[in-house]
């Protein structure tokens, strides 16, 4: 059963993470942790694994894709050999598969850190060393790769899928396919009268590609919006 087939959903235990690696054991001075979430892929939400907030925030931005098929968090290792001819493993933190059958590993590093370990260096070898088969592309992903706004909008986009909400989607959609120019979140929220089941059911549309932002940073109710151009 699909998380956003409703709140019947959440009866059933996620299904278990495919990760190769064991996560270290969490502290209480670290940001490791999991997040169950449903892909395309997926019968059904299953738990991914992260070992840092940056990790997080990044699992929650691939969550938000739409064009994202499935997440394989700490897929198998790829075996490279470094400058000095050494054989090494290097576990990516995501193995992402977009709908069209590309697939993307990604490493997630603190900029200061990739630039204090020449990580990019190393990822170079990784990236001679991974075959098509594995992936198509090698990325290197930072703090400097998206915003921290973008972030908080994948997060909330999460909290706000947890719980399927059809009436309001289908409430807001309706009103989606009136509209002629651009007007306030909470203009189109006012009209739905949902209050907050609205926000969020726009929260959904925006994220759907129903409804486009016109002015970028935190999705507000004062953010202006505009039906997207069929």
């Amino acid at each position: 059963m699909r998380e956003y087939a409703g709140r019947r959903a959440y009866l059933y235990p996620p299904l278990p993470s495919r990760a190769t690696r064991t996560p270290f054991p969490r502290s209480k001075a670290s940001s490791r942790g999991h997040i169950p979430a449903h892909t395309p892929a997926d019968p059904r939400r299953r738990i991914r694994h992260f070992e840092s907030k940056l990790e997080q925030k990044v699992l929650y931005l691939l969550l938000a894709r739409s064009d994202i098929a499935d997440i394989w968090d700490q897929p198998p290792p790829i075996n490279y050999v470094d400058e000095d001819g050494r054989r090494h493993p290097h576990t990516f933190d995501y193995l992402a598969t977009l709908t069209d059958g590309r697939r993307i590993a990604i490493a997630v590093k603190p900029s200061a850190v990739a630039e204090r370990q020449g990580f990019r260096n190393t990822l170079k070898h990784v990236r001679a060393s991974t075959p098509l088969a594995y992936a198509h592309e090698v990325v290197l992903v930072t703090e400097r790769s998206y915003t921290p706004a973008a972030a908080r909008n994948a997060e909330k986009l999460h909290a706000f899928r947890r719980t399927a909400d059809p009436e309001a989607d289908r409430a807001i959609a309706g009103l989606v396919s009136t509209l002629n120019s651009p007007m306030t979140v909470a203009e189109l929220v006012s009209r739905s009268g949902l209050s907050g089941r609205g926000f969020r059911a726009v929260f959904r549309a925006i994220f759907a590609g129903v409804l486009r932002v016109v002015d970028a940073g935190d999705i507000l109710p004062s953010t202006i919006i505009t039906r997207e151009a069929l």
